[in-house]
């Protein structure tokens, strides 16, 4: 599954910017006052754990840290370092 992520990541980073922009709106609306936003991507954070969770077994150890690494790739993605960085001679 993490290479699977890695992928989707490479070839439709769009999708996790958009994710990583909604996370970013929730704590501007909660400043706001506004909880209503938060409560829906909370729901869906919920959603993805668990499909994630049941996928891996649920292992709370595999979950955490696909979704550590996952978000680690997202931020990298978002910040535009080159796939690859960190890799021995890169």
């Amino acid at each position: 599954m993490p290479d699977a992520y890695a992928r989707l990541i490479s070839e439709r980073s769009e999708r996790s910017l958009m994710q990583m922009q909604g996370y970013s709106v929730v704590a501007a609306t909660e400043a706001e006052g506004d909880d209503q936003t938060g409560q829906l991507v909370r729901a869906g954070w919920m959603r993805q754990w668990e499909t994630v969770h049941l996928s891996l077994g649920a292992d709370v150890h595999a979950t955490t840290s696909f979704f550590a690494c996952g978000m680690l790739g997202d931020t990298v993605t978002a910040i535009g370092l080159p796939s690859g960085h960190r890799e021995p001679g890169a």
